[in-house]
Order: structure tokens, then C-alpha cells, then sequence
């Protein structure tokens, strides 16, 4: 078979370029032509490389990339490949290998409007779009299953077109024997003595993985301890705002800055541990280099292969979403305890075969593809208007005619469960499975108005839910489950768009499973460990939420479902209980939430719970665990806040009961019944 194969850049540093050259090298060797088209490549060529560089031109580096692209196009317009194969996103492939993070999810909130009209932001989403579009057919090899999620969320790209790879670790970085002695040469080598705890921080693009959080982290350990640590950055970028931090911070003589390096391996096996504490990271190959290596890694869970510490059981993956004293906690507890065991653990994980297995994979995946190519029926054309979104799971294909329609799906039929104007949910049965389907048709130009008079952000469609729901999920946040999602791209006023979640069976609502207090307060002690579960559970949710930018704005009792669980005693168990937050169509996601909108949350939740005869101690138990210390320190820095909470909490409390008078004044037999 005949190949094309293109990246932007190679440089010998890159992860990226070594999965490039790996898959490269493997379908050389199983007998295919390929050949390579890069605008730059820096270091060693493998012989017999059939390599074009094409000199792009431009002032940026997405105006290089838009031209290398366009010098790429007109390089293979007359040659007949069997598989186009990008490593980087771009309008023409026939296989992308995914090694980054989605974009449109990490700009979306950092990034003001403003931003979103610049070249390089549209340069960025075009390229993306044109690879993930649900209506492409572009053949995705993902590395990361959470961050697959991530795309499909914004494309609605369908899941016959990812397939997903095993991680990319080169055998070579395996140990085999000898690695003690190894370890204790490197340390010599770099002047350490046993005395030292050598930190690594590996990895280009320092802004993105973290740097900044592992000087804050250095920074905030006591003085008798930092005075034993070295921080070694090992990577090509620019330094001079990391230089400021150190200076400002205090840990310049701490900290080395070694640039790109061929000698990582034998780092890893002098380090002490690998700090890694990343905004966003579709795979980080570092993280599995490390634990194999021996070194144990501290992580964020953005990484894709996070869960590798976890499994290996080498090292702590810090949650979403991220919390700089938590970071610097964690560091400060994995410097002083013993390491040895998770050393073990990693080399020992580092034997299973399967961790190297990925260009074998890649070759296989890129013939099946060209194979399926020359012999699949061409399907007939079920495209959608330009911009408008379709997505539907494996479950549901089959279940709406026409397919591929947006029309057919909103049209569904079933128990109607809430009808309001230009809203309607209605529950159905698809193959022995319950569905709800949220249909939103349009809320008129008077609605968005109003909304807008009033500093309001306007729901206009399916897509806060369908946003909503992804986000909590990462932040491992129980709530439904989205199976379904579509949106007309017509004026907002008229805008068509649904979400299909699966059915929460046996569950009940907070308000309902709560109220029951008002009359028979928990006594036992399994009662007791039980509400002070929810109400720790409930302060969870709240602040991880808070945290990560979002808030929920009808963040009440109600929209919690619970789904009880029992101990082997039939009492209620947290542990085996779960907590959904549900109705997530007016839910909010920022860089950070304002604190009107947090005010508003928390008020929300004390509203809805002063009919459920709460003591005050079970107040103080929320207020610790949603600011995570102890009362006193949350009582005096908080003070304020919790005022503000209260306050706007009464208030609402006396509007609502206001209404409920007006409402039995009015229609007396109805309030009777």
C-alpha cells in the first residue's frame, strides 16, 4: 500500500514526532510505501526516508500551518494514495492520529468573544471542524477515551469513526535489570547525594502542562524541605515569564531549567518523582516513560493517561478540578513518605506487552481502513444543513425514521411528562430501555429580550444540557446520561434543537426522600451517618462545580435524585447510594464562576432545605466541607458570603410563601386538596 504521511514540524523531542516516527518505522517494515511531508525537521532522518519538506511561510504559526497545508494539497493532488494519514488537524485527511487536546472545548472558556473573531482562533476551529465534523468522514485513532468524549461533544462526532489505541510507549523505555546501580551512577553524574529529592518536570509547552503550578507547589513546602529539592525542567520553550515566577517566588537556586534532553531515561531512573500537574493533556506518554521508569508521578486527571498511575498504583492523580493547596499538599506528603513500594509497582507494570503494542496497532487500523474503502458500498448521502449538529449513540441509530433527520427525532412520540412554551419532554421505550427526550423549538424574540433586559443569559436550546452534562461527567459528578443530542443552526428565537438522556430508574428526589425530616428527623445512627452523607455530598457537588466555572442557577433539592443504596445490615448506605444532579438546561460554564452566581447556588440549596428541619450543626457540616476547612477558619473568611447566602435564601423563602398564600386565597379548593 501507498502511504502519505504529514506533520507539521518533526523535532526529536516531541511526543507527537516519536508516535510519528514509530508508526512510520512499522509500516515500512510490513512492507508499505510511505511517504513524508513535513515544513521543518530537526535531528536525525531514518534511512531510506522518502521525505519533502515544504518551506511554509508566514509571520504566525497558524499562517505557516494554514500554508503548509495548502502546499501539502497541491504536493498530493495528482498522486494516488491508498490513506492520507495526518498528525496534525487538517481539512483533507482520510486518518487523523489524535494526539491533541479539543481546542473549541479548552477556548470556549478562556478565551473572551473578542478573541473568538482573531484569524488564529478561526484558523484553529476550521482545521479541528474540518477533522471532527459529524457529518465528515474523516477516520479518527483516539488515545484518549476522555477526551474522544470531549469531541463528541462539541462535534457530535460518531463513535463508528474513532478508533481507539493502545498507549504509545516505546519498548526501549523499559526497564530490565541494573536499574538501581543506573540510579545511583545518574545521581552521582548530577551531584546529587542521597540526601537530595530530585523533582522532574518533563515535557515542551510549559504552559500548558503546568509549570506554573509546580512552582507554586515548590514554593509552599517548608524551608528544611525545599532546601533538599531540585526541580529539573526538561523541554524546548520559552522561559522568560517562568524565570519571573521563580524570582518572585523566591526558588530560583531550586529550580534547572536543562532544555531538550536524549537523556531522559536515565533522569527518570535518578528523579524522585515526576510532577506533572496539567491544564489539559489528551495522552501525556511522559506520565507511563515515568511509572515504568520507576519514578512515581503526581497528576492532574485531565492527562489521558492519568489512570495509568492508578492502576500501576505508582503515584496520587489529583481530581478536577484543580486546587493549587491541594497540589501542594499532595507534594509535600509524597516528598516525605517512603516511594520504594510505588517504584516497584511502576517497573512491574511496566512488564505487561500491551503497553507497547501501538504502531502494530496503527499500521493494522490505517490497512483495515484502506481495505473497508475498496470494498464498502457507498453509503447514500444523509447530510445535514451546513452547521447544524446531529448525534445519536450506537442504541439509537436504528430507532427514528428517516434516519439522520433532526425532524424524525423531535418528533418521537410517547408519554408526555412537561409541556411548556417552546419546551416539551417526553419519555420513551426504545429496545427495553426508558428515554426522555427534551425538545426545544424556540423561545421567541420577546424571551431572549427580556432575558437580556434583565443581565440574564437566555436558554435557547438543548445545548446548555447537552454541555452541562459532559462537564459534570468529567468532573465525576453523577448526572444523566446523554445518548442523543441536535441543533438546527437557524436565529436563535426559532432555534430546533433535543437531548435524549437514559432513564434514572428507582430513584427519588432529595426534596421528596428530605421532606419526610420535618415529621421524623433521622434518629438511628444509620440515619444520622446517612444525612451527614448527603449533606457532605451535596457540599461535593457544589464546590467542585464552583470550582471548575460552572454553576447550575435551580440548584434546589428537587434537582438532586437519589438512588438509595443498602449496607449488608438493610440500612442506608452512602457507599452504595448515588447522588444525580439533574435539569442542567440553564446551567452556566466559565473560566471561573462569578460570585453573584455562586451566592445564588448555595442560596438556592439553603432555600429548598428549611423545610427539612436541619439543625444548625448539620449548616456548619455544609459550610466545612463546601470550603474545605475547618469552621472557624470558614466562619471568618467566609463570613460575609455565608451572610449573603442566608439573606438572599429568606428572601426567596418569603416570596415563595407569599405566592403559595396568594395562590390558596385564590383557588381555596385546590389548596385544600
Amino acid at each position: 500500500m501507498h502511504f502519505a504521511f504529514c506533520l507539521y514540524n518533526y523535532f526529536p523531542y516531541s511526543g507527537l514526532a516519536r508516535d510519528f516516527l514509530r508508526i512510520l518505522l512499522q509500516a515500512q517494515k510490513q512492507g508499505h510505501t510511505v511517504d513524508v511531508f513535513v515544513s521543518k525537521w530537526q535531528g536525525d532522518k531514518p534511512d531510506g526516508l522518502n521525505l519533502t519538506v515544504l518551506r511554509a511561510r508566514g509571520l504566525t504559526n497558524h499562517g505557516r500551518n494554514a500554508q503548509f497545508h495548502k502546499l501539502f494539497k497541491e504536493a498530493i493532488k495528482d498522486k494516488q494514495y491508498d490513506a492520507v494519514v495526518g498528525f496534525n488537524k487538517m481539512p483533507g485527511l482520510d486518518i487523523y492520529y489524535g494526539a491533541d487536546y479539543c481546542y473549541v472545548a479548552r477556548a470556549r472558556p478562556r478565551y473572551s468573544p473578542v478573541y473568538r473573531m482573531t484569524p488564529r482562533y478561526h484558523y484553529q476551529t476550521d482545521f479541528e471542524r474540518s477533522v471532527f465534523d459529524a457529518q465528515g468522514d474523516t477516520m479518527i485513532f483516539s488515545l484518549s477515551s476522555r477526551e474522544k468524549s470531549v469531541y463528541q461533544q462539541h462535534y457530535g462526532t460518531p463513535e463508528s469513526r474513532f478508533e481507539l489505541m493502545p498507549p504509545t510507549l516505546d519498548i526501549t523505555r523499559r526497564i530490565e535489570s541494573g536499574h538501581a546501580e543506573q540510579r545511583l551512577l545518574k545521581r552521582e553524574e548530577l551531584g546529587l547525594s542521597d540526601n537530595d529529592l530530585l523533582m522532574l518536570f518533563i515535557g515542551s509547552g510549559f504552559r500548558t502542562k503546568g509549570l506554573d503550578r509546580a512552582f507554586k507547589a515548590l514554593a509552599s513546602l517548608p524551608e528544611s524541605l525545599q532546601e533538599r529539592c531540585q526541580l529539573f525542567v526538561v523541554g524546548q520553550d520559552n522561559i522568560e515569564g517562568f524565570d519571573r515566577q521563580l524570582n518572585k517566588l523566591g526558588i530560583k537556586e531550586r529550580v534547572r531549567f536543562l532544555g531538550g534532553r536524549s537523556d531522559v531515561p536515565e533522569l527518570m531512573l535518578a528523579g524522585d518523582l515526576l510532577i506533572h500537574p496539567a491544564y489539559s493533556e489528551n495522552t501525556g506518554t511522559v506520565i507511563l516513560e515515568a511509572i515504568i521508569s520507576g519514578l512515581p508521578v503526581v497528576a492532574t486527571d485531565v492527562c489521558g493517561y492519568a489512570p495509568h498511575i492508578n492502576l500501576a498504583d505508582a503515584g496520587v492523580v489529583l481530581d478536577s478540578p484543580f486546587v493549587q493547596k491541594t497540589l501542594n499538599k499532595v507534594l509535600h506528603n509524597t516528598l516525605v513518605a517512603p516511594k520504594e513500594q510505588w517504584r516497584e509497582n511502576g517497573i512491574r507494570y511496566g512488564k505487561n506487552p500491551d503497553l507497547y503494542i501501538m504502531p502494530e496497532t496503527a499500521v493494522r487500523a490505517i490497512e483495515k481502513w484502506v481495505e473497508h474503502k475498496r470494498t464498502a458500498k457507498p453509503l447514500p448521502s444523509r447530510r445535514l444543513p451546513k452547521n447544524d449538529s446531529l448525534y445519536l449513540n450506537e442504541a439509537l441509530t436504528d430507532a427514528f425514521a428517516p434516519p439522520g433527520n433532526i425532524a424524525s427525532v423531535m418528533a418521537t412520540e410517547g408519554d408526555i411528562i412537561r409541556e411548556a412554551p417552546g419546551r416539551r419532554t417526553v419519555r420513551f421505550r426504545h429496545a427495553d430501555k426508558r428515554y426522555f427526550l427534551k425538545n426545544h423549538t424556540g423561545v421567541g424574540w420577546g424571551e431572549i429580550l427580556k432575558n437580556l433586559s434583565y443581565f440574564k443569559q437566555p436558554v435557547i436550546g438543548a445545548q446548555n444540557e447537552w454541555h452541562g452534562i459532559h462537564h459534570l461527567k468529567r468532573l465525576s459528578i453523577d448526572t444523566i446520561t446523554p445518548v442523543g443530542y441536535g441543533m438546527t443552526n437557524r436565529n436563535p428565537a426559532k432555534r430546533q434543537s433535543f437531548i435524549i438522556t437514559e432513564s434514572l430508574e428507582d430513584t427519588i428526589s432529595l426534596e421528596d426522600f428530605c421532606g419526610k425530616w420535618q415529621h421524623r428527623p433521622p434518629s438511628s445512627r444509620s440515619e444520622i451517618r446517612f444525612k451527614r452523607w448527603l449533606i457532605d455530598k451535596l457540599a461535593q457537588i457544589a464546590r467542585d462545580m464552583h470550582n471548575s466555572g460552572a454553576n447550575h442557577r435551580d440548584f434546589y433539592l428537587i434537582h438532586f435524585l437519589l438512588k438509595r443504596g443498602y449496607d449488608g445490615k438493610g440500612d442506608l448506605s452512602g457507599e452504595h447510594s448515588a447522588l444525580y444532579l439533574i435539569d442542567l438546561h440553564r446551567m452556566q460554564l466559565r473560566k471561573r464562576t462569578p460570585y453573584r452566581w455562586v451566592v445564588k447556588d448555595i442560596a438556592g440549596l439553603y432555600f429548598s432545605s428549611l423545610d427539612v428541619n436541619l439543625k444548625q450543626r448539620d449548616l456548619y457540616r455544609f459550610m466545612k466541607a463546601y470550603r474545605a476547612c475547618s469552621l472557624a477558619e470558614t466562619l471568618v473568611a467566609d463570613h460575609s458570603f455565608w451572610q449573603d447566602v442566608q439573606k438572599r435564601g429568606l428572601k426567596v423563602y418569603e416570596a415563595e410563601k407569599r405566592h403559595k398564600q396568594r395562590k390558596a386565597v385564590q383557588h381555596p379548593r385546590s389548596a385544600n386538596t
